[in-house]
């Protein structure tokens, strides 16, 4: 795979804001911890020259993906259920997502990455029509409790994307990492700016909550659709390359 390949980048940036939107950064300090942290952990798993070859070690980080995996499922069955369900269905959303997933991660990490390229263009589109309609949203004001110090948290949960890392460190993931932090650390202004404190009380996908209000030009009024498809997008893309390391884990193939 080449080293400057923006197929794997657009792959690594969903896969970056997929593990940042799995923890509610409720502090602007908090996620630039994080982000520095797991920066630096990359850099060094770029200079790791291992591979894993024994089965103890192979099974122990099949596991360690299974869990993730698993994560990440409840995530993405939870947040369909509260966007597109009336009522909760938690096991055919769990299963249509194995499958498609299943179906996405069954070939090569390049034809993977070759389709989040293509969505890259169209999250930009997105992204660019939401930041419009936010930014009159925004007041300075609700920045200042976001910014104390003293209230700094933290999650294992965004840290889980080294073991994706592990597996894709010989490929150029430093740049589609950059991005996607930089992209998830955007949406995380926009939000704070909009909401304010009520931020962590209103925190069941709240950016799709504040789209809802907004018309678009007049024409454009269903933003908070757009929105969640590419929620759902990073949530699949993420199942489908763990579906694909797993199986080449099955396969006795070198990690």
């Amino acid at each position: 795979m080449p080293k400057k390949d923006l197929s794997m980048i657009a792959l690594v940036f969903f896969l970056t804001r997929c593990f940042f939107n799995l923890y509610t950064f409720t502090n602007l300090f908090s996620f630039l911890i994080t982000a520095s942290i797991i920066l630096l952990l990359l850099l060094i798993l770029k200079k790791i020259k291992f591979t894993i070859n024994n089965s103890l070690g192979k099974w122990l980080y099949f596991l360690s993906l299974l869990f993730i995996f698993v994560i990440i499922l409840t995530n993405a069955v939870n947040f369909i259920n509260i966007n597109y369900f009336r009522y909760e269905n938690y096991f055919s959303v769990a299963l249509s997502l194995i499958i498609i997933s299943y179906i996405i991660g069954k070939d090569k990490i390049k034809t993977i990455s070759s389709i989040s390229e293509i969505f890259l263009f169209i999250f930009i589109f997105i992204a660019i029509l939401i930041s419009i309609g936010l930014l009159s949203l925004i007041q300075v004001d609700n920045y200042k409790d976001f910014t104390n110090i003293n209230k700094i948290t933290t999650s294992i949960l965004p840290y889980l994307i080294i073991f994706i890392f592990f597996y894709l460190r010989k490929n150029n993931i430093t740049i589609g990492y950059l991005l996607g932090v930089s992209s998830s650390f955007f949406d995380i202004i926009l939000l704070i700016g909009c909401l304010g404190n009520k931020l962590p009380l209103t925190y069941s996908y709240p950016g799709i909550s504040i789209l809802k209000t907004i018309t678009f030009f007049n024409f454009i009024n269903h933003l908070d659709k757009l929105f969640s498809f590419i929620y759902l997008f990073e949530y699949t893309i993420t199942l489908a390359l763990i579906i694909n390391i797993m199986k080449k884990i099955i396969k006795k193939e070198s990690i």
